[in-house]
């Protein structure tokens, strides 16, 4: 067995554990985040998971429950705004914007329609860190990726 070959079974096999990892925090996170909004019954994580992507996992559904119960209603309809919408239509109100900036928000069209969520401070230093170490190990699949697809638009298939 070529060096190259178990390069890949040890990346093969660190993605299959890391996406089984990342569905159960987020399958956590979901749930969490659904018994806080409904006062529903606590949500116990996975065992699988360890107490640090819990932690982050909390410090999450915190963030997205005071976002969530702190909407902003725009008297705008999404769908309409962006066929009409013009790169000279900033909408700037620095004093407004500054205020948004502090606090996590959810903002919503005319409509109630979820438009963005503002999250600040929602991921850990860890967690920021554990992403781009993740990202740096996923480097080589992606540029191969990128290579094997770089004819998609031509490409009928």
């Amino acid at each position: 067995m070529s060096v190259s070959s178990t390069s890949d079974i040890e990346i093969t096999l660190w993605c299959t554990w890391a996406l089984t990892v990342t569905h159960k925090a987020c399958e956590y996170t979901k749930w969490k985040f659904n018994a806080e909004k409904t006062g529903g019954d606590p949500v116990i994580p996975s065992l699988n998971l360890d107490t640090d992507l819990v932690m982050a996992c909390d410090q999450l559904v915190d963030c997205l429950i005071k976002a969530y119960k702190n909407p902003i209603q725009m008297q705008i309809d999404v769908a309409r705004y962006n066929k009409l919408i013009s790169l000279k239509d900033t909408g700037h109100n620095e004093e407004r914007e500054e205020k948004l900036l502090e606090i996590p928000t959810t903002i919503l069209d005319a409509s109630s329609a979820i438009i963005a969520w503002y999250v600040p401070d929602t991921l850990t230093d860890a967690t920021q860190k554990e992403i781009w170490a993740a990202s740096d190990l996923l480097a080589p699949i992606l540029k191969k990726s990128i290579k094997l697809d770089s004819n998609w638009q031509t490409n009928q298939e």
